[in-house]
């Protein structure tokens, strides 16, 4: 399978360490800022990096990956879809905007193209996926990070970060205002959205905990086929800041693709 990748900061790059020696696949691009194209042409020799959607299309991939940012899931999204290439991505939280989430949607069902979320930083999205059809009363997602986590991101206007001695509950609304006001934070709260019950049915809570070294994340969820109720403590990938349980969810995502038996 011929694959292009939108992004090779600490999530991509890592993507790109589990994926490049499968021989099912071939990385025919990269998508990456220019400060990163010198290593990217050690590891990969001649393969193409490209910076825009034109060029990206001109590689003929069968299957684009972002892992990149909101901007760059703008700026790509569109013109993979419309050029027939299935796409899976994980900045979905620009999918928060509804009127922005039907273009995206009907560009893809007009061009028989297919847009994939993958589970990302959090667990349990097929059971949530599936109990849907049966009927869900209720979906939360709380995620609990230290203080410092926190830092450059909405919650400094929230509350003092710096002073922070006890956990703290400083955001509770729906998961649409989430994605839309933490963007790079809350991808996780439009990919629960999506598969449950919508961005403004879904609740939210973000906590900042001085007692925490790990990203805490619960899923809670009730309805027709009974409850749910799913903890994860995600460690980030070896040398940044990017969840590794998120870089392995598109490593699976990918690698199902081209698998013979799928779970």
């Amino acid at each position: 399978m011929r694959l292009a990748l939108i992004g090779f900061g600490g999530i991509g790059s890592v993507v790109v360490e589990k994926l490049r020696d499968d021989a099912s696949l071939q990385f025919v691009g990269i998508g990456a800022r220019p400060a990163q194209h010198e290593r990217i042409r050690a590891l990969f020799n001649d393969t193409p990096v490209f910076t825009a959607p034109g060029a990206l299309i001109r590689l003929k991939p069968d299957l684009v990956v972002e892992c990149a940012s909101h901007s760059a899931f703008r700026e790509y999204a569109e013109p993979v879809l419309a050029a027939g290439i299935d796409l899976i991505a994980v900045s979905v939280g620009v999918l928060a905007d509804a009127d922005y989430r039907d273009r995206v949607l009907t560009t893809a069902k007009g061009s028989g193209a297919s847009l994939e979320i993958p589970a990302g930083a959090i667990g349990g999205i097929d059971a949530i996926a599936a109990a849907r059809h049966a009927g869900l009363t209720r979906v939360t997602y709380i995620t609990r990070k230290s203080p410092r986590t926190w830092m450059g991101t909405p919650a400094e206007s929230m509350l003092d970060l710096s002073i922070v001695s006890e956990p703290v509950m400083f955001f509770d609304q729906t998961a649409e205002r989430a994605a839309l006001l933490f963007t790079e934070k809350a991808n996780v709260t439009a990919t629960l959205a999506l598969a449950g019950i919508g961005f403004t049915a879904t609740r939210v809570q973000f906590w900042a905990d001085p007692g925490v070294n790990k990203s805490i994340h619960r899923i809670e969820a009730a309805g027709a086929c009974g409850t749910l109720s799913i903890d994860l403590a995600n460690d980030v990938a070896p040398g940044g800041k990017a969840s590794l349980q998120t870089a392995m969810s598109i490593t699976q995502a990918v690698r199902r693709r081209v698998a013979v038996l799928r779970i």
